[in-house]
């Protein structure tokens, strides 16, 4: 764990690119560091983000979307997509998957910040920082992408 999160503080791009506007930005939420002091998800700004929020790491949709984005991890890691979850309650330790998840440490902070209100909630956010797609529902990997993808084209499009 400890050289997963050495990794993705090497990976983080630090400032927005220039013209870049934020519409809606994204809570902030803090990250564990491999120092112990924790980070802000500002020190991801250039990286897309997911971010998984669930009452419980063993709710469905939970398990469900971490499912969906298996089977195309490749395509989410070659943009160098970070992926955390933060829960209201429950053990990090359930969680069973082969992608590399950050769990946040201040679950229940997180959760409120992204105002989840059901069992799971999936906030995708562009390298900007801003908050591009939010839902309650698992997405498919492909509707992730597209965000993703529609995210990058808009800020390339500011920047002519």
């Amino acid at each position: 764990m400890k050289l997963f999160l050495t990794t993705l503080m090497l990976c983080a791009v630090s400032g927005l690119p220039a013209g870049a506007e934020v519409v809606r930005p994204a809570p902030q939420v803090e990250f564990p560091s491999a120092t112990g002091k924790p980070i802000t998800s500002k020190s991801f700004l250039g990286q897309p983000m997911i971010i998984l929020l669930a009452d419980s790491p063993s709710r469905g949709g939970f398990k469900e979307q971490l499912k969906e984005m298996q089977k195309s991890y490749d395509r989410l890691a070659v943009r160098k997509t970070v992926v955390a979850a933060a829960f209201l309650k429950g053990d990090s330790a359930e969680i069973r998957s082969d992608i590399p998840v950050v769990v946040l440490p201040n679950g229940e902070r997180a959760c409120s910040a992204f105002h989840l209100k059901g069992k799971f909630s999936i906030a995708l956010i562009g390298p900007d920082g801003n908050l591009d797609y939010q839902t309650d529902k698992v997405l498919n990997i492909n509707r992730i992408l597209e965000v993703m993808q529609n995210s990058y084209e808009i800020q390339k499009s500011m920047h002519r």
